[in-house]
């Protein structure tokens, strides 16, 4: 019986082979139209992880890849112990990401069920475009229209001064506790509408009969909501929660590196930052190497945690 088992799984093992190269034999022109992104990714983002062994030793450009000298985990050591940044740079990473994940997350499904409920087609077509066009606007020209808001002379204080609620202008970009809010309020400006397309794919993806079952049952609107449209959902939900929590740390840079200053640094500096600022500006490219790799390595950390959890809550998750 076990040689006919083996005959057999060498019978299907070798079937499957054949249907593969079938497959790749009918689809090889897009296999040829799809070896420059596969280049391109290598190329550009599996190439240079050999850099990463910088972590691990007194890189100085100059001298020859390997022949600087090994220190392990000095530089680790000291980001976490000595240099004094670590828990502010920690803490703003976070509350800043939890921030975005608290308000643009809820907000782009409320939304998205928003038009998904709106009847007339050509008004939900245009605050569709209007709620998309910010994301595609880069974050040099959003930092300037804030900047240009809530500068000294900025609309803002303008209105306050003539409403008698201010006599002097108030510099709102200057002050270290105000950055959060404003800085969330910019990400959820520019990010709100493009994030809620995935959430209207999920809603087009219910099944219509089911709210045909809902409606001849009685339902009203809200109800179809709360028992279809958002149990129809929750496997996008829960796949957004699990990519959001990996990526807790890498909160961003362009928003926070031009609407942060010195002045804001305590409350504004992020990892990304953090990095940028010891890597190019001060050149200790072996220790901004080693924050960023411990950036990766705490995020892939909490990816498996959240993605473990839904796994066994719900039964939704990555892998």
């Amino acid at each position: 019986m076990s040689t006919a088992a083996e005959t057999n799984g060498a019978g299907a093992a070798h079937k499957a082979r054949k249907s593969l190269w079938i497959k790749l034999k009918r689809q090889r022109y897009l296999m040829l139209l799809l070896l420059p992104c596969v280049a391109l990714t290598f190329v550009f983002s599996y190439m240079p992880l050999w850099g990463l062994l910088m972590a691990f030793m007194d890189y100085r450009p100059g001298r020859a890849f390997f022949d600087n000298p090994w220190v392990g985990w000095k530089h680790f050591e000291y980001f976490i112990v000595y240099s004094g940044d670590f828990f502010t740079i920690l803490r703003n990473s976070i509350v800043l990401s939890l921030l975005a994940m608290a308000t643009i997350t809820p907000l782009a499904i409320l939304f998205a069920i928003v038009l998904f409920e709106l009847r007339l087609r050509m008004f939900k077509r245009v605050v569709q475009t209007i709620s998309y066009f910010p994301h595609f606007v880069s974050w040099a020209i959003v930092a300037t229209i804030f900047f240009q808001f809530l500068s000294l002379e900025g609309w803002l204080n303008t209105w306050l001064i003539r409403l008698g609620l201010y006599d002097n202008p108030y510099f709102f970009l200057g002050e270290p506790k105000l950055i959060w809010p404003i800085l969330t309020l910019a990400n959820l400006w520019k990010e709100l509408g493009w994030s809620s397309i995935v959430f209207l794919a999920a809603i087009a993806s219910v099944d219509p009969s089911l709210y045909d079952a809902a409606y001849v049952d009685g339902a009203s609107r809200w109800q179809r909501i709360r028992y279809v449209t958002i149990p129809g959902m929750m496997p996008t939900i829960s796949i957004i929660l699990i990519l959001s929590a990996g990526s807790l740390l890498n909160t961003g840079f362009e928003q926070y590196y031009l609407m942060g200053s010195p002045a804001t640094w305590e409350y504004s500096d992020v990892i990304d930052t953090y990095v940028v600022r010891y890597g190019l500006s001060m050149g200790q490219f072996s220790f901004a190497t080693a924050v960023g790799l411990f950036k990766t390595a705490v995020s892939l950390t909490i990816l498996w945690i959240v993605n473990t959890v839904l796994r066994r809550t719900n039964g939704y998750s990555l892998w």
